[in-house]
């Protein structure tokens, strides 16, 4: 039994195609593992979002190498889309693939290896939750965005399809699905019937209350603010299934930069969806990304931003340095932002403050959250509340518990990267 280790960077939709070939490998007859470890078979799915996710695709290959230099790797991912012969040149690669149909990752390693592949649903995952891609491609062709040009136009997968998903995942025992897609709030654009993300929500519940297996909650992993309004918000609060994360890609909080970027709001309207996901979840988290140095971004247009973040009062912030990419709009602009470290600093500061105060809310309610045992070594086990506060659960103070368990806790005070909580009857 030959064995492969999966390499995934990058986003979501990334990590579902990996564990959909890792089932296949899996079933196939491989062993199969995730990470950097000794293996026979290395496939990296890249990732081109940034100049650096680019780079870190490319070094990882030479990192795997120097683990096993007698190793096949298979390349597939947007960075290969955008530029194959940076990595088909790499010594020991053997087959490299963009974005498009990547299961043939898994029919060139089974061909290669004299192996019958065999097809399977099930994915293969080293993570608690179930990665759930509904779409993909994206319209947007925002300004500084590689990836309509890598991932291609939007393209929605039917209810049909995941509904079969889901009830895979369900029985597999899975107990948290993320939606994911490269434009997740333009799912279903480009069917006729008025299909939407609400669409595959009530599909979820639906999934859930027919089912007397175990219950499967839900989340978001980004979403646009053009979603965001009453009637998405209203069903949402009666989904006992639903996580109250909101991850919303705001990009700059500069009304100029936001035009200059081709994003379709502007800060007031984004603040306005912000006060709205509060109205209707008083403890949602949300969080959002930021890109600084953005080329037309003045010291000015800057502060307007930390401003705008500032009175969003965010959980969480990813805040990225603008990376030039070749071939979009940006790339041609002339101006080149100074000082781009001290911002990026500056905003993660606040972020850091944000995320402090949004737990000391929650630990101040004493309330009692439902949480998935996600990783059981070390000294503590940890897991996720449904509004994304990441739990650490002293292991001599409770009983064993294995991964994936479900188990109720009480958050007691701010620790590391979340909360010391214990468990509760």
């Amino acid at each position: 039994m030959k064995k492969v280790a999966i390499v995934n960077l990058g986003c979501k939709v990334n990590q579902y195609e990996s564990d959909t070939i890792a089932g296949v490998l899996t079933a196939s007859g491989f062993s199969v593992v995730f990470g950097h470890e000794f293996a026979d078979v290395y496939f990296v799915n890249t990732c081109a979002v940034t100049n650096e996710g680019e780079r870190k695709s490319r070094n990882m290959i030479t990192k795997l190498l120097k683990i096993n230099p007698k190793a096949d790797v298979y390349v597939a991912g947007c960075a290969s889309e955008n530029n194959s012969e940076h990595f088909s040149k790499i010594p020991n690669v053997k087959f490299v693939i963009g974005t498009q149909n990547k299961i043939q990752i898994a029919a060139k390693i089974c061909s290669d290896n004299n192996v019958k592949m065999i097809n399977s649903n099930e994915h293969i995952s080293n993570r608690t939750r179930g990665v759930l891609k509904c779409q993909d491609g994206c319209n947007n062709f925002c300004t500084y965005c590689l990836i309509p040009y890598v991932r291609g136009r939007e393209k929605s997968r039917s209810l049909a399809e995941l509904k079969n998903e889901l009830l895979n995942m369900q029985n597999s025992g899975v107990n948290e699905v993320v939606l994911a897609g490269i434009n997740l709030s333009g799912y279903g654009k480009d069917f006729d019937d008025g299909t939407s993300l609400v669409d595959v929500a009530k599909l979820i519940k639906s999934v859930n209350d027919s089912s007397v297996k175990q219950k499967m909650r839900y989340r978001f992993s980004s979403l646009e603010v053009n979603i965001i309004d009453d009637e998405f918000l209203k069903y949402l609060l009666t989904d006992e299934y639903f996580c109250p994360h909101f991850h919303l890609s705001m990009q700059s909080g500069s009304n100029k930069v936001l035009k200059d970027m081709n994003r379709h709001y502007t800060k007031e309207e984004f603040l306005g969806k912000v006060e709205l996901i509060r109205k209707y979840f008083p403890l949602a988290a949300i969080t959002t990304d930021v890109i600084v140095g953005f080329p037309t971004e003045t010291e000015e247009l800057f502060d307007e931003t930390y401003e705008t973040c500032k009175k969003a009062n965010f959980f969480e912030m990813h805040v990225f340095p603008y990376s030039k990419r070749d071939g979009t709009v940006a790339a041609k602009f002339k101006n080149v932002a100074d000082g781009v470290k001290d911002r990026v600093w500056k905003l993660k500061a606040l972020s850091a403050a944000g995320h402090d105060e949004f737990i000391k809310q929650n630990i101040a309610k004493d309330a009692v959250k439902k949480v998935i045992i996600e990783t059981t070594d070390g000294e503590y086990y940890t897991a996720h509340t449904d509004n994304y506060i990441k739990c650490y659960i002293e292991k001599n103070r409770t009983k064993e518990l294995a991964g994936n368990t479900i188990v109720n806790v009480k958050l007691n005070e701010l620790m590391m990267d979340g909360a010391k909580c214990q468990i509760c009857d």
